[in-house]
């Protein structure tokens, strides 16, 4: 669980997230990671995270988890 962790912190483990998807070496690990800064409060993880689930790009499609994320991410901006 990513609590009580830096903005900083959260930044780099979005990084390395984005670089994991780009790379296409572990999307699954890549995933959680992102879900896991996104809960911790940063918002591009989530705004990232529901673009994924609109597009179904390396994940299934499900409009409701973009909904989801994309909520998450409004309220953290």
């Amino acid at each position: 669980m990513m609590q009580q962790i830096s903005q900083h912190d959260l930044e780099h483990v979005y990084a390395n997230a984005v670089n994991t998807i780009q790379s296409q070496m572990n999307f699954v690990d890549a995933v959680e990671e992102l879900e896991s800064a996104a809960r911790a409060g940063h918002g591009k993880a989530a705004l990232f995270l529901a673009e994924l689930y609109y597009q179904g790009f390396r994940v299934e499609r499900d409009s409701l988890k973009a909904q989801y994320w994309q909520k998450m991410a409004t309220l953290q901006a």
